[in-house]
Order: C-alpha cells, then structure tokens, then sequence
C-alpha cells in the first residue's frame, strides 16, 4: 500500500516535470530554431556579386551550420532533460519516503494495537462461551442473544486478527495447479442449507485449472458466496471466466458513488444485515496481495468479479 502511495507521489512529480520540460526545451528549441533562418544572410564580396556559384556555396554552407547548431541545441536540450528528471526523480523519492514515514509508522502501530486487542479479546470471549455452553440449556428467553452476540464478536476479532496478519504478510502464499471449478462446486455444496428456495446456478466448464494459491482463492470464493446469500432476493450465479470468476446476485441496487467503499474496513451498505463489513475488505486484501483484481458492479444485478 505504502509502496504505491510512494510510487504514485514519484510518478505524478515526474510527469509534471516532463510536461514543463517538454513545453520549455520546445519553445526555446522554436525560437532559436525560428530566429536563425530570418537572420540576415551575409553579403558576398563585391567581386562575387554576380556569381550565382558563390552565392550558392555559401549559402549551403550557411544552411549547414545552421542545422549543426540546431542539432546541437537539441542534443544539449535532451541531456539537460535527462540530468533534470534524474534530479527530480532522486529528489521525490528523498520527500515521498519522508512524507509517508509518519503515516507509515501509525499504520504500523495501529496494525500492532488491533493484533494485540484482538488477540487479548479472544482469550476471554472463548472463555466466557465455553462457560455459557457449560450451563447447559435454559429456558430464558435471552440467552439465545448472549449467545449470539458472543460468536459475532468471536468472528469479529478473528477477521481483525486475520486482517492484522495478512496486512503483515511478505511471503508470498504457495501456488499450485488449482482446478477452479471443483472448488465451486464444492464450496456452493456447503451453503445450499442456507439459500432456502434461493435458485443457485453455476455456470462453467467440466474444469479449469488456474496455477493460484488455493487457499486464498477458497477463503476470497467464500467470502463472496457468504455475501450473496445475505443480499440477494431470488438467485446467485457463480460464472467461471477464462481467468477469474464472477459471482453475481439479484440483490438491490447499489448506487455507483458506494461501490468502491465495499471493499472499505467495516462499511456496509445495508446495517440491518447480520456482519461486521470486514468480509469483502479480506477479499480485496488477499487478491492484491495474489497479483489479482476485485471490483464490484451493480445495475439490475450485483457483481463481483475477481480476475486473476
């Protein structure tokens, strides 16, 4: 994240850079270029007034040295460029680390802190869960709320202690050979108890083998198949494309300006919905980190494509 934020800084300073030195070097290079051909050719010697060979000579000769100071001009131009964007380039990767250093070290912290809460919550949650199962069942009518409210806050700081890690991860995850569609028609086999008389439809091949990291590619499909249950009305398609898949919902439509804050820790569009908005925010975490793109379409249909 950090590096693309630098990389981006660095870019946009180079290009404005370019643009003024390619505007600059072009105006000298015209005015030079233009003052030199109306400059007032010199005067032949009276004795070669009339020889229309001289004249001729000389003026190619004129002509000649004019185009060897252009070329010069240009060759000179194109060096001084090339000194200058090398200066601009040190010196905005100089400012552009410097800039992001304080940003970067907060992150950091903030990613130390939710790790450590998280980690430090989970502790006592499970404890108080396995003490509540302990009392065996009861009759009052609050304690399927206790319950509850205790795995929703067990899932939350799982995913904020998942998203903690893998915002920590430098290795890459392990590749294989990844035949994509046995892996959803396995994981859609776990949630038809969920869909009702949802219609479910898998639209692919007999097979397509994809050299991926399976595991991130399972947790993302699940993801994403545990938010089309949530919000759709009548069906959820799942189609494999040569190099991704797309899963797709009848849910309502979401406006265009909220599409891209799906992927935002903790946003949701509709708050009524059991979740913590930390699902589609993994999602997107473990695709950039895979090479991969995620993005989100809404019209008549909700759609999430994830290209690999």
């Amino acid at each position: 994240m950090f590096r693309k934020l630098r990389n981006r800084f660095i870019l946009t300073s180079m290009l404005m850079s370019t643009a003024i030195l390619v505007i600059a070097f072009a105006a000298i290079f015209a005015f030079v270029s233009v003052g030199s051909s109306h400059r007032e050719k010199p005067r032949l010697p009276r004795e070669f007034d009339d020889s229309e060979e001289m004249r001729e000579i000389l003026e190619n000769e004129i002509e000649l040295e004019r185009e060897r100071q252009l070329s010069s001009l240009a060759i000179t131009l194109i060096c001084v460029g090339i000194s200058v964007e090398a200066l601009v380039f040190i010196v905005s990767y100089y400012f552009a680390e410097k800039s992001i250093a304080p940003v970067k070290d907060a992150y950091e912290k903030q990613k130390i802190f939710i790790a450590n809460a998280s980690h430090e919550l989970k502790t006592p949650i499970a404890a108080v869960q396995a003490n509540f199962e302990a009392l065996g069942p009861t009759e009052q009518p609050w304690t399927d709320n206790i319950n509850a409210e205790l795995a929703r806050a067990s899932r939350l700081v799982n995913d904020l202690l998942f998203l903690a890690r893998t915002d920590g991860r430098t290795e890459s995850a392990t590749k294989k050979e990844v035949d994509i569609v046995r892996l959803i028609r396995k994981r859609t086999k776990l949630i038809e108890a969920r869909i009702g008389e949802k219609k479910l439809e898998v639209c692919a091949p007999k097979e397509k083998v994809l050299y991926i990291a399976e595991a991130d590619f399972m947790q993302i499909l699940d993801i994403l198949l545990d938010n089309a249950v949530k919000y759709s009305k009548k069906f959820i398609k799942i189609t494999a494309l040569e190099q991704g898949i797309i899963v797709e919902n009848d849910s309502k439509t979401i406006a265009k300006e909220k599409l891209n804050k799906l992927f935002d820790r903790f946003y949701q569009v509709d708050k009524t919905k059991e979740g913590s908005g930390l699902g589609l925010a993994i999602a997107k975490t473990l695709a950039e980190q895979n090479g991969w793109t995620i993005h989100a379409e809404s019209d008549n249909t909700t759609r999430f494509v994830l290209s690999f």
